[in-house]
């Protein structure tokens, strides 16, 4: 919550301003740790100016991006000698993200109040216990400046890698919905008033202008029916993802999609390594971060070959030889892991393999994209010459006809 106070610092002078606290309370004892005597507190029940954006934002979380750069913010701020408190005070005030801020200031009060950097992030929903574990191996090795970067660096990777996807699925989805607008509009508004011109005049139609009048008045009169058959097939594929007992039958069907299956796995896996090398490199144990990497690839198949990796690390085995006996991990990724082990940098083998998957990944992309851009074009004409076919076609009987 957000406070109004005024109080009298120490050369007598009424300071007024806003803190975020749980309550009036902690809000007197923060006055009170910065030598300031209370004069009210009270509650700022309109709060600060918040935009549109802003708001839509509060709803739906905080976004890589806004993550990465508070993380670079703080490391720099401790790199030059600024001290945590005042690094925390200039990041919560700087970011643009409501949610974000107000998660700040209340990190900056935990850690006003002993608390460590680390234990007062794994008190907030917007950090993952992932990045609170990276920051706690810096503070652990006195290196928190280092991890933070660390941090920073990891969340600008895995912002890239969304952008990368984001961008690949943005124009067949664009041309998509722009082509099945059109469809729409050819199929319940102009073939129902030639089918009503030609059901006057009696003429008789070819088989593909009755198929296609037949199913333009269905679809204008039964609209509700598609509709609502997308929405129940939407509904089934998230309610399947969402079962324990069916997701892994869906994770491994997402993995075999034709087009889009390679794209996939490619993303999770690099998604998945570039965690476990961000891990490793921070000094977390082996175990511990090959748990975490499963966790974070959200595919059950992925995610049990983590821990089949996890499993054998435990009984001392080699993560390349276990790897290598894992269909899900290629052998030239397997024999990558197994040098890194022999030269001791497994941290960096694991970050050039992430490399190597978003690297394949980008050529899919652009090999995709090259294949759906005319296959869009020739399925939206094909549709349309038909379209145009069953209109025109009785046409030109008629008007040989009456010739």
């Amino acid at each position: 919550m957000d406070f109004k106070y005024r109080a009298r610092n120490a050369e007598g002078k009424t300071i007024k301003g806003n803190h975020a606290g749980q309550s009036q309370y902690h809000v007197v004892q923060w006055l009170r740790d910065q030598n300031m005597v209370p004069i009210s507190v009270t509650e700022n029940r309109g709060g600060p100016r918040v935009s549109f954006l802003d708001r839509i934002r509060l709803h739906l979380g905080v976004s890589l991006k806004d993550k990465a750069v508070l993380f670079r913010q703080m490391a720099t701020l401790l790199g030059a000698g600024v001290v945590l408190g005042n690094a925390l005070s200039v990041v919560s005030d700087q970011t643009k993200n409501v949610r974000l801020a107000r998660s700040m200031r209340e990190v900056k009060r935990l850690v006003d109040s002993g608390n460590s950097l680390s234990a007062a992030l794994r008190s907030r929903k917007e950090f993952s216990s992932l990045i609170c574990s990276i920051i706690e191996a810096g503070e652990d090795g006195g290196m928190l400046d280092r991890s933070l970067e660390r941090v920073a660096t990891f969340l600008e990777r895995q912002d890239e890698l969304r952008k990368k996807i984001i961008s690949a699925i943005t124009y067949p989805a664009v041309v998509s919905l722009f082509a099945l607008l059109v469809l729409w509009i050819l199929i319940t508004v102009i073939v129902p008033k030639f089918a009503m011109a030609f059901r006057s005049l009696n003429v008789e139609l070819p088989k593909i202008t009755t198929i296609t009048f037949r199913f333009a008045i269905w679809l204008n009169e039964k609209w509700y029916i598609f509709f609502g058959g997308v929405l129940v097939f939407v509904l089934v594929v998230v309610t399947l993802n969402r079962i324990k007992k069916t997701k892994p039958m869906m994770d491994s069907l997402k993995l075999k999609l034709p087009l889009v299956g390679d794209i996939i796995y490619k993303t999770i896996m690099a998604r998945a390594l570039r965690t476990l090398s961000s891990l490793l490199e921070a000094g977390i144990p082996v175990l511990n971060a090959l748990e975490m990497a499963a966790g974070v690839a959200n595919n059950i198949p992925v995610e049990k070959a983590f821990m089949g990796l996890r499993d054998a690390a435990r009984k001392g085995r080699g993560l390349g030889e276990t790897a290598k006996t894992m269909p899900i991990f290629p052998l030239m990724v397997a024999q990558m892991i197994v040098v890194g082990e022999e030269t001791g940098k497994v941290d960096a083998m694991l970050n050039k393999v992430a490399d190597w998957f978003e690297s394949e990944l980008d050529e899919k992309v652009k090999r995709l994209t090259s294949i759906l851009e005319p296959a869009l074009i020739i399925a939206v004409g094909f549709v349309v010459a038909m379209i145009a076919s069953a209109i025109y076609l009785p046409i030109v009987g008629a008007i040989q006809a009456l010739i």
